[in-house]
Formats: structure tokens, C-alpha cells, sequence
């Protein structure tokens, strides 16, 4: 008899355990993937990613801090000299999306760059206030690559510099 009791006792345990549940995604994930939808976007940067070229090598690495923020730390090395050093952090505030910069070239300024459009995998961000670059445009043309740019206008001549990465394997 108590043999039967412990095996319906397991029986039942097994039979509710294995119950089909159709609502594994609350009602506050939904309402916060959908809040945060334009942010999710940008989870392919995740990630450490790398550019080698000759004595020059540049890494930018990007970490999901939270559901409203991506941030991401960049440095650029020649031989072993340390020459450029970049944080940043994406962020979607209400219906925004800001990518906010702080590098050393404006003396540990922060600069927020608004996200102006999402086109066909082409995200452009501007700050028309900034000297330069104005607009920093970032694409993932293939799964494991970024290919981005910065625009602007430099002592009074339009310029256009490319950043192209690998993810880091």
C-alpha cells in the first residue's frame, strides 16, 4: 500500500510537471520587449569585434547592460601605443534611441547622437550641434561583420571616415 500511495504521489508530480505551458512569456516580458523594440534592433553589436590591419588594430566591444542599454568600449592601437579610446552607450529613452559618445578628442565630452532612421539594416545617428563627425551611420552588411562610418564637415571640407569590423572569434 504505501508503495502505491509513493507511486501516484510520483505519477501525479510527473503528469503536472510535464502540463503544457502556454504562457511561459508574461504579460511584462511582452510589454517589455515591445517597449524596448527599437533598442533590440541593435542586439547583432553584442560582442567583441576586431580590425587588423598591419601595425594598427582596433577592437570595440559591446555589452547588453539592461533592457533599455547596450554599452561599448572602443580602442585603436598602433604597435603597442594606445591612440584612441572611446566609450559609448545605446540607449532607448521613451520613442528614442541615443547613442551617447565620450572619447578623449573633446576632452571626455558627452555626446548624444539621436537615431534619425532604421533603413534597410542602415542605422543613422546625428548631432547637428557636434563639430565633427555629425552623423555616425552603423550597418551589419554580412552576420559577422559591422561596417560603420562617421560624416561631418571638417575645417570646412565634407569628410567621410570608414570603420570596418569582424566579429572576434
Amino acid at each position: 500500500m504505501r508503495n502505491h500511495i509513493l507511486l501516484s504521489t510520483l505519477l501525479l508530480f510527473a503528469l503536472t510537471s510535464c502540463k503544457e505551458n502556454s504562457k511561459l512569456i508574461s504579460p511584462e516580458t511582452n510589454t517589455t520587449i515591445e517597449r524596448f523594440k527599437k533598442l533590440n534592433e541593435f542586439n547583432w553589436l553584442v560582442g567583441s569585434w576586431v580590425n587588423r590591419s598591419g601595425n594598427k588594430f582596433s577592437k570595440e566591444t559591446w555589452t547588453k547592460e539592461n533592457d533599455s542599454t547596450l554599452s561599448a568600449f572602443s580602442y585603436t592601437q598602433i604597435e603597442k601605443d594606445t591612440v584612441f579610446v572611446e566609450l559609448m552607450l545605446l540607449q532607448q529613452k521613451n520613442d528614442s534611441v541615443i547613442l551617447t559618445v565620450t572619447d578623449g578628442r573633446n576632452k571626455n565630452d558627452i555626446v548624444p547622437f539621436k537615431l534619425i532612421s532604421s533603413d534597410n539594416g542602415e542605422h543613422t545617428f546625428e548631432n547637428k550641434q557636434h563639430d565633427f563627425p555629425e552623423r555616425i551611420i552603423y550597418t551589419n552588411p554580412t552576420q559577422d561583420s559591422i561596417h560603420a562610418w562617421i560624416l561631418g564637415t571638417l575645417n570646412g571640407e565634407a569628410r567621410k571616415v570608414d570603420f570596418y569590423f569582424a566579429r572576434e572569434k
